[in-house]
């Protein structure tokens, strides 16, 4: 799926989680979408994180998810049982 969305990405630069289109910088800090009907938008710190988070998997699908599970469980740790 990530790499199929690289394929249509300009260099250097991850597409568009919601619609796959272009994103560009803007200003103040921010990432956009270029398609004219989509919205998204993101910060120039989510947008790192994304870029990481989709390389991260294309190397290494399965330590992606360790890590997101790894993530859940410290995060389910923290709430109490009866929130569960």
């Amino acid at each position: 799926m990530l790499q199929l969305r690289k394929q249509h990405a300009p260099s250097g630069v991850s597409p568009c989680p919601q619609c796959e289109g272009s994103l560009v910088s803007a200003p103040a800090d921010c990432w956009r979408c270029a398609a004219d009907d989509c919205p998204y938008e993101m910060t120039a710190e989510a947008y790192v994180l994304y870029a990481e988070l989709s390389d991260l998997f294309e190397r290494d699908p399965d330590g992606f998810f360790e890590i997101v599970r790894a993530h859940r469980d410290a995060a389910r740790a923290l709430e109490p049982a009866w929130l569960r």
